[in-house]
């Protein structure tokens, strides 16, 4: 209590004098000479000496970094640490003409607030180079703060950089959980012990646990304390989840702690239970998902918690009650609240379909953040592009980053200032493009989907005209530009690359398309190929080598432009006739320029040239003024994981008349596009319409590419 009392009085003493202070003029950290202090404790000490060390590594004049027993003079700034557990605050800053008083909570948070006091120093004190830490997202004034949320993830290929995450005050996957995900089975992976699997229909299947085993129990204990201790010295967290099918196990004990047939949560919550209170220090954590959807029945420990998935909601909008499946999230979330106070998401910042194209998600994920806080969320895993560079990745793993510990931030100054902090020579470029990239999609008011290519991209966030103009002034700035700068900006444009030559095969043969006709026959335009070879600069950088999440890698995007594209010339008799479509159309597939636009499609990715239909397809085209015999062909998207198969049956109609059937069309499962071409016979008919019927499977689909008649 005297502690505490001592603290109390030194804080409204450095208040009072602050605020005294202010009213003459503005205090700030500039200083002759910065001496660091603590209070006696190792943890206090420990941090002003990685202070100490910090400032004194961005400085040339060593002398003017002191330890705390220096000479002080009124011309020096002592800058004072204390590590506080029992503080009410996350952080506080106490600052007066000779002094800034520090109150860490947590000592994680460590790296963070050093870093954001030495670059604060370097912006008024030209004796301190910090060029390679980023701005600060905090006022250096008498203030105390909490985060918004204790566990903050922007899953950005930049936060997982070793030590970054800790410089942005972010979490990271790989610094703070010992299991992740469904990835139990890989730290049991060499264990023999049949006990720790569940019993499905009385027999021991490896493909799920039974999460009543004492084995299972004793195993994981012996795993977590060899590899991360008991969480005294650091506490980590542990994803606890059945592995992702529909196996329960129906052991007599897990019967008896509640399983049932589908519903393993009373076995997952009794193991999370045991293994909660064998490490007080560390945190377990469930998911309402799959087999866990329902509720434990009663309250978990204190250092437990769950994960709650954001991917039925909205994205790019703001969240509101009134939105149903918004309402049903806020009705489980609050069911969660009387199990447990560690309520975490599981939220998404990407179009995992297209991590290279510009996507604004900033404004956004601010108004969505300021929504789950309101409703007690405590933590955020952000899922975005993880390992793989994406377009503007670093500034979006700074701004996420901030907006956790703040969502009232200042997303347009926080912008400005990244750029001018990493991009001296060219800041207001970039600036301007991302921010009228971003409010140019909020006053749209339109949501963008995790899985979109270009199409639906063009209508929804990318204004093609300002990106073309974008990507061109890159192009002309770069040789101008100082080496470093240079290189950040070489890799942009090459990724850059790849949504230029998207556009390009979008449009065809429009303003910005990569083809134009040439004595009836499709051509490729010849600067399309510089285009490519900028982007086949992608392997001079670390982890700029997918455009996706899932099978993207770009060798294999570029290997098809130059094997089908690249040098082509298209032929098709239909290039200039209407396809009308007679079926349902599904949405988004209301054109058919993917029919007859005279680029093939790309064999493994299903946004990039084929027409989609969840029904059976028919479709019509004029023949009025070809005659004679020819070649009708067409090409098929096989791919099981996304449930698209060639059809099982191809009826061809002339004027009404059945001229041609196909049936049981047989096809190597083993490729993932399949040609097919039938000889008809034009003579005397003027309109063609072809069926094509679905095979009799689950969710079954038909992805046509071009429909070509041929001489």
């Amino acid at each position: 209590m005297l502690h505490f009392n001592k603290n109390l009085c030194l804080y409204l003493i450095l208040f009072i004098t602050s605020m005294s202070c202010s009213a003459k003029s503005p205090i700030g950290l500039k200083a002759e000479k910065y001496v660091i202090s603590s209070e006696k404790d190792m943890e206090s000490r420990s941090l002003a000496d990685l202070a100490f060390n910090k400032l004194q590594q961005y400085t040339d004049q060593k002398d003017i970094v002191l330890k705390g027993n220096s000479n002080i003079s009124s011309n020096y700034k002592t800058i004072y640490f204390e590590v506080s557990p029992n503080s009410t605050y996350d952080y506080c800053l106490h600052l007066n003409k000779n002094n800034l008083s520090v109150t860490l909570k947590n000592k994680k948070d460590a790296a963070w607030i050093i870093s954001q006091i030495v670059e604060e120093i370097s912006t008024i004190d030209d004796r301190f180079k910090a060029t390679d830490l980023p701005p600060s997202t905090i006022k250096f004034s008498t203030n105390c703060n909490n985060f918004d949320f204790s566990y903050r993830d922007p899953h950005y290929a930049s936060n997982l950089i070793p030590g970054n995450s800790l410089i942005f005050g972010n979490n990271s996957v790989d610094l703070d959980w010992g299991i992740w995900g469904h990835n139990l089975a890989k730290v049991m992976k060499d264990i023999n012990d049949t006990n720790i699997y569940a019993l499905v229909n009385d027999v021991r299947n490896k493909d799920q646990f039974s999460f009543s085993s004492p084995e299972l129990i004793n195993h994981l204990t012996q795993y977590i304390l060899y590899n991360f201790g008991d969480g005294k010295e650091k506490g980590y967290h542990f994803m606890i989840m059945p592995q992702d099918n529909n196996l329960v196990c129906l052991c007599e004990k897990c019967k008896n702690i509640g399983n049932t047939k589908n519903n393993a949560t009373p076995a997952v919550s009794y193991f999370i239970r045991k293994m909660a209170d064998k490490f007080p220090k560390h945190k377990f954590f469930t998911s309402s998902y799959n087999t866990t959807i329902e509720l434990p029945k009663e309250k978990l420990n204190d250092n437990t918690g769950v994960f709650l998935s954001t991917i039925t909601l909205k994205k790019g909008v703001d969240l509101s009650i009134s939105q149903p499946k918004t309402a049903e999230f806020i009705k489980d979330l609050k069911s969660w609240e009387d199990i447990t106070e560690n309520i975490y998401i599981w939220d998404y910042s990407a179009n995992f379909d297209d991590y290279l194209t510009p996507i604004p998600v900033l404004y956004s994920l601010q108004k969505q953040l300021r929504f789950y806080k309101n409703y007690g969320v405590k933590g955020v895993f952000l899922n975005a592009s993880g390992y793989d560079y994406t377009s503007f990745g670093n500034l979006k793993t700074f701004i996420a980053g901030a907006l956790l510990k703040n969502t009232e931030v200042d997303i347009d100054m926080l912008c400005s200032s990244f750029f001018k902090k990493y991009y001296p020579q060219n800041h207001e470029l970039l600036t301007n493009y991302y921010l009228t990239l971003e409010k140019s999609f909020a006053k749209t008011n339109k949501t963008y989907t995790l899985y979109a290519g270009i199409n639906e991209i063009s209508s929804s966030y990318l204004d093609v005209g300002n990106f073309i103009k974008f990507y061109q002034a890159l192009k002309n700035v770069i040789p101008e530009t100082n080496k470093e700068e240079k290189e950040k900006l070489e890799k942009l444009y090459t990724a850059l690359s790849y949504t230029k030559l998207q556009i390009a095969y979008n449009e065809a043969t429009g303003i910005y398309g990569c083809a134009e006709f040439v004595r009836n026959k499709l051509v490729i335009k010849p600067e399309i190929k510089k285009i490519l070879n900028n982007l086949s600069d992608f392997p001079d950088y670390g982890n700029l080598n997918n455009y996706k999440e899932a099978n993207g890698a770009l060798n294999k995007y570029i290997d098809i432009w130059k094997n089908k594209i690249i040098n082509k010339r298209f032929e098709n008799l239909l290039f200039n006739e209407t396809i009308t479509i007679l079926s349902d159309k599904d949405e988004g597939f209301e054109d058919t320029q993917y029919l007859n636009n005279g680029l093939p499609g790309f064999d493994h990715d299903y946004h990039q040239g084929w027409y989609i239909s969840s029904k059976d397809l028919k479709v019509r085209f004029s023949v009025e003024k070809i005659d004679g015999e020819k070649s009708l062909n067409f090409s098929f998207m096989n791919n099981d994981r996304h449930g698209f198969y060639p059809p099982i049956k191809i009826e061809v109609w002339g004027d009404n008349k059945l001229i041609n059937t196909t049936e049981n069309v047989n096809y190597d499962t083993a490729l993932e596009a399949i040609d097919f071409s039938l000889t008809l016979n034009l003579t005397d008919i003027r309109n063609i319409e072809v069926l094509f019927t679905r095979r009799e499977l689950e969710k079954s689909k038909i992805a046509c590419d071009e429909i070509r008649l041929l001489n």
